[in-house]
């Protein structure tokens, strides 16, 4: 009798906990790494949380966030978990290890959104990401097409190259974002023509003197080789970091042509180079492009040629838009919620340490093509043109 008396007192506490706002039993989790950065509270968030209401009754959710603290991230994961999640997406603030054993050990999905979580021994289920090998090509393409046209057809002339790396220990994501550009250098068959003025000169030119390192070859050996380059000139994606080492590289900078080209692996660490590059002064060079990603603001005001709130000129960046990434995230919960495997529906990559990889598709915008810039920024209602960064701009023209 007792027995029975405690179970109906459970069941009563349990509806007195919903009825005062005790939490709700859910069935997908989100956990996001900082609601103080733009992108994770009012993009990706954002975006996540309009792509789950969606999907209606029967997809209940939460989202949390871990204030960039590894241990919140976790706590956050199990509390999810201790609410009925039979999905998590997880962007890890770090490698995700904890989340990524707390999922394991309770047999719930993880789903990797845009940075890879793992531990020594669980990965991941599934890695929603943009095609990173992909993007670097488009940097490195860039820089490429530029070269040319700046070379012509001197056959002998130089141009200068500075080339600066993401965070090392952000994999996959950097490392691909590197090899990516550093096959386009290598396949352009200019090698002989690049004046390397970073200090990671020596291990450079030895990738693009060796074999090609490409995604589909891609193994430890070339993780290796690639990394060795890059921890020279890991930016750790922070700009005064960036500005530290475009310093160091113009700081005895001999000129060897009047163009440089700028390996910048985003929009951020490309503001903070290009401005040290102009500081040169006189000694400027008359022609600089640079690389980047993300389409920040100060970046497509850039791109839209207001060099005043673009922070000089940026003449590339890779746009990811982050609404179709959160949505190829959800669409695989939703999946794995209906019984259907994961990727169905989704374009897939090949498995990164192990996880099952979908591939949101990229754009490539151009400081010569603004046209294209503002169709896919503006028209599509991505950022909004009554933003005070991009009050220069005169948007009658694009309409």
């Amino acid at each position: 009798m007792k027995k029975y008396l405690v179970v109906i007192v459970t069941l009563i506490m349990t509806l007195v906990l919903v009825a005062c706002g005790g939490k709700k039993t859910i069935k997908i989790g989100v956990v996001l790494p900082d609601a103080a950065e733009e992108r994770w509270k009012n993009q990706d968030g954002a975006f996540l949380e309009a792509e789950l209401k969606a999907l209606g009754e029967g997809y209940e959710f939460e989202i949390l966030f871990s204030d960039g603290d590894e241990a919140k991230e976790k706590a956050n994961v199990e509390a999810l978990i201790s609410r009925g999640a039979e999905v998590i997406i997880l962007t890890a603030h770090g490698s995700g290890a904890g989340a990524a054993e707390a999922a394991a050990d309770a047999g719930v999905v993880l789903i990797a959104h845009d940075r890879m979580a793992k531990s020594d021994n669980h990965v991941a289920d599934y890695y929603t990401t943009f095609n990173s090998w992909n993007v670097g090509k488009a940097q490195g393409q860039h820089l490429v097409d530029m070269a040319k046209k700046e070379l012509g057809d001197d056959t002998e002339a130089k141009i200068d190259i500075a080339i600066y790396a993401g965070r090392t220990a952000d994999w996959p994501n950097a490392t691909y974002f590197f090899g990516g550009a550093i096959e386009a250098l290598h396949a352009s068959g200019l090698k002989d023509q690049f004046n390397i003025i970073t200090e990671n000169a020596d291990d450079v030119m030895a990738l693009l003197e060796k074999s090609i390192i490409t995604e589909a070859n891609f193994d430890e050996a070339a993780r290796t080789k690639l990394q060795a380059a890059m921890n020279k000139v890991d930016t750790d994606w922070n700009m005064e970091v960036a500005k530290t080492k475009a310093e160091a590289t113009t700081a005895n900078l001999t000129k060897g042509s009047d163009a440089v080209l700028v390996l910048a692996p985003n929009d951020d660490t490309s503001q903070a180079i290009r401005q040290v590059f102009a500081d040169l002064g006189q000694d400027a060079y008359e022609n600089y492009y640079t690389t980047g990603q993300d389409a920040s603001d100060v970046t497509v005001a850039s791109l839209m040629g207001d060099t005043d709130k673009g922070k000089g000129t940026q003449t590339m960046t890779v746009f990811k838009d982050t609404s179709k990434l959160s949505a190829d995230s959800v669409k695989i919960a939703k999946n794995v919620i209906d019984g259907k495997p994961g990727l169905t529906g989704l374009t897939s990559g090949p498995k990164i340490d192990g996880a099952d990889t979908a591939y949101t598709e990229i754009d490539v915008l151009l400081a010569t093509d603004p046209q294209k810039t503002y169709d896919l920024i503006f028209k599509s209602g991505y950022k909004k043109e009554s933003n005070s960064t991009f009050s220069n701009i005169d948007f009658s023209k694009y309409k």
